[in-house]
């Protein structure tokens, strides 16, 4: 079966109202415990410096940077869905975090961790802006070590966030899931207007 982007759209809303229901019965605590304690002998300290790749600030810097580097290479279309998708995924990912009004393993400012827990913006930014572009690069067959990267990107600025002891793992899912959907949501829209 070949996966189209209305499939991933629909699947990646179910997954996530699953989760979000686990979440708030509590039934996640487990799973949360175990990747906690399975990361934990990484080094807190590197990761502090890598969960800043996918800050607000990162993410809308970055975006824009991205904007202006696919313009410069003649992709108006990657250039505006670059932007719109790493911020829209941001904007939506505040607005679920009001939604839930889920606590924090740990609040700490000094790591970007104020707002309410689920779903992580980190999680959700870094797959949204990496993942998105990687994706593209993928589709246009560019580096493969390029890819490679900006994925092992995604999933180091992700799981920084349990490593830091500032979000649990159920909030990463939450945040990837956010940001799958938005991906594809915007392939799907694209794929409409070209046909």
């Amino acid at each position: 079966m070949k996966w189209t982007p209305q499939m991933v759209v629909i699947t990646g809303t179910v997954a996530y109202v699953i989760v979000s229901v686990f979440v708030v019965l509590g039934a996640v605590d487990p799973m949360n415990t175990f990747v906690y304690e399975w990361l934990q002998p990484l080094p807190d300290r590197v990761f502090a410096y890598v969960t800043e790749l996918g800050s607000a600030q990162a993410i809308v810097a970055l975006s824009i940077l991205g904007l202006l580097f696919w313009y410069w290479r003649g992709d108006r279309i990657e250039a505006w869905r670059l932007t719109l998708v790493g911020i829209g995924t941001l904007l939506f990912t505040q607005v679920l975090k009001l939604v839930y009004g889920i606590d924090r393993p740990l609040i700490d400012a000094s790591l970007d961790a104020t707002t309410y827990s689920f779903p992580s913006g980190h999680a959700s930014g870094s797959l949204a802006l990496y993942g998105l572009t990687a994706y593209v690069l993928y589709r246009k067959k560019q580096s493969r070590v390029v890819i490679f990267i900006l994925l092992c990107l995604v999933l180091a600025v992700s799981l920084s966030r349990v490593i830091l002891n500032v979000h649990y793992f159920s909030d990463v899912l939450g945040g990837w899931l956010v940001a799958l959907t938005m991906i594809a949501l915007s392939e799907w829209i694209i794929r409409r207007r070209t046909v």
